[in-house]
This record gives C-alpha cells, sequence and structure tokens, in this order.
C-alpha cells in the first residue's frame, strides 16, 4: 500500500511537472504569436529633394508611412502626395489643365511641407493600394511651381504587409475655413501633431519658427516674392490635405514666436487662403 501511494504521488509530481513545463514551453510561442500580429510602428521611406527632381521608391507597401524629405536643393521643397482614381495613369496625370479645378476623384493625401535648403522635414500619411503621383508646387522666384520644373514623379501603393499603429498625439490641430485650431497651446519641447483637414476644401499647414522681431505677416510676404534673407524657418508642416485626410507630424519646439500658413488658393476666389484669415502668430514659452 505505502509503494502504491509512493507511486501514485510520484506519477501524480511527475504530472504536474510535465503540466508546468507544457504551459512554459507554450507561453514563449504565445508571446511570439502575438508579437507577431501587433501593430508594427509606421515605416520610414527616404526622399530626397533635389531642384528639381525628387529621389524616391518606385513602389511601397499600403498603411502608414513617414515620408522623410531631405532637401539637397537651394529652393524650399515640399512633398504633394495625390492618390490617382482607379484606372488612371501618371500619363493621364501629365495631360491634366493644372489651371483648372482638380478632379473630383483625385484624393490629395499631404506630405512633409517645407524642407528648407539642406534641411528636413516629415509627415506620416495614411498610403492606400494604387497609382500615386509624388510632386512639389511650391513656386521658384520666376513663379513657375517646381512641379513644373519636372519637380513630378509616379509611385505604385500595393498590399498592405500587416496592421500599423498611429503615432499617438499629444496636439491636435485642426484646419478650418479658414483657421487653426489647435487642441492644446503648444509649449517648448518635444510634440507629435495630428493635423486633420475639417474644413470643405484642401488645406495645408506651413509650420514656421520666425526670426526675431518677425511676424508671419513678414513671412506671407516673403513667400510671395523671396528676395533677401528669410523672416522664419520651416519647422514642419503637412502638404495639400483633402477634407477628410490627416498627417502626423512631430517637432522640436524652442521658446519663440512661431507662425501657421496656408497658402492654398480658394475655390471660389482663388485668393490665398491666408488672406481670408488662415493666418496665426503664436508665442512658445
Amino acid at each position: 500500500m505505502r509503494t502504491d501511494r509512493l507511486t501514485g504521488s510520484t506519477l501524480a509530481a511527475v504530472a504536474l511537472a510535465l503540466l508546468g513545463a507544457c504551459d512554459k514551453a507554450g507561453k514563449p510561442a504565445e508571446q511570439a504569436a502575438a508579437a507577431a500580429t501587433a501593430p508594427a510602428a509606421p515605416r520610414t521611406v527616404h526622399v530626397v529633394g533635389n531642384d528639381f527632381s525628387f529621389e524616391a521608391p518606385d513602389t511601397l507597401p499600403a498603411g502608414l508611412t513617414t515620408l522623410h524629405l531631405m532637401n539637397h536643393g537651394k529652393e524650399l521643397h515640399q512633398i504633394v502626395l495625390l492618390r490617382l482614381a482607379p484606372g488612371q495613369t501618371f500619363a493621364d496625370f501629365q495631360k491634366m489643365d493644372m489651371n483648372a479645378p482638380p478632379p473630383p476623384d483625385l484624393q490629395v493625401i499631404g506630405g512633409p511641407n517645407p524642407a528648407a535648403p539642406g534641411g528636413e522635414a516629415e509627415a506620416t500619411v495614411d498610403l492606400k493600394p494604387g497609382q500615386y503621383v509624388l510632386l512639389c508646387a511650391i513656386p521658384s522666384p520666376d513663379g513657375k511651381p517646381h512641379m513644373m520644373k519636372g519637380m513630378v514623379r509616379p509611385m505604385t501603393v500595393t498590399a498592405s504587409t500587416g496592421p500599423v499603429q498611429a503615432p499617438t498625439a499629444d496636439v491636435t490641430i485642426t484646419l478650418a475655413d479658414y483657421k487653426f485650431a489647435p487642441s492644446a497651446p503648444l509649449t517648448a519641447g518635444h510634440h507629435v501633431v495630428k493635423i486633420e483637414n475639417a474644413g470643405t476644401q484642401w488645406h495645408e499647414l506651413v509650420f514656421i519658427k520666425l526670426a526675431p522681431g518677425k511676424t508671419i505677416a513678414d513671412f506671407a510676404k516673403w513667400a510671395e516674392k523671396p528676395e533677401g534673407p528669410p523672416p522664419g524657418a520651416p519647422v514642419n508642416g503637412a502638404s495639400s490635405m483633402a477634407v477628410g485626410e490627416a498627417n502626423y507630424v512631430q517637432v522640436d519646439l524652442t521658446p519663440g514666436e512661431y507662425g501657421f500658413i496656408c497658402f492654398l488658393p480658394d475655390t471660389k476666389d482663388n485668393k490665398p487662403h491666408l488672406v481670408h484669415g488662415m493666418i496665426q502668430q503664436f508665442t512658445v514659452n
């Protein structure tokens, strides 16, 4: 009897030990499976802007993607990202009348806006599968937009390779007709800013740190006719976005005077939105 009890106890102990070992062995596998299905951080894609061309990948997978623009030129540059309608090609886009209203099926996604000569800018955008166009619409001193000088190229977005987690923003700036509405005052330090277009037409956000004694109105005048030293420097921003689109940008702010501005033309009178009041100066402490 004692031997039987001992044997039974031993077998029970062995069984429990084996169950514990199986449980421990299973946990890493479960953790690995969970890690494999967890959303990844947005991938970063490096784009070089020259006077006047882009160096960028021809193909990208869909999903939230951070476009990192490095300006190797001597003028300001941006990325405006357009998604063409199904069935449209880059050749179709090149035939469009740029002075006519944009087709309603052309979706404007946004992008980094702008990068100073020798500087950088980035924005996280949501790419869906389809045919895209990268362009820079900033004009040179001669008045011609950079896209008219060759700063335009096609890109294909293929199916997603997996879920991607959106950046966690601590401030949201809502674009409307015609104002900027931050969810909280911007303070000195690092910020992840979500910029979303809640207006009725395309909008952009140019984020400027002003030179001492200068105003955002001074920058607007300089941008119209860029002569002499600029009265401010771009910090980051989001280029043209259609209604409902959102971009994420990161900024590191130091104390001083800053401004927001939208240069896009109005759909009703073709005047820049800044003329309608979409220009704002603020202080960072």
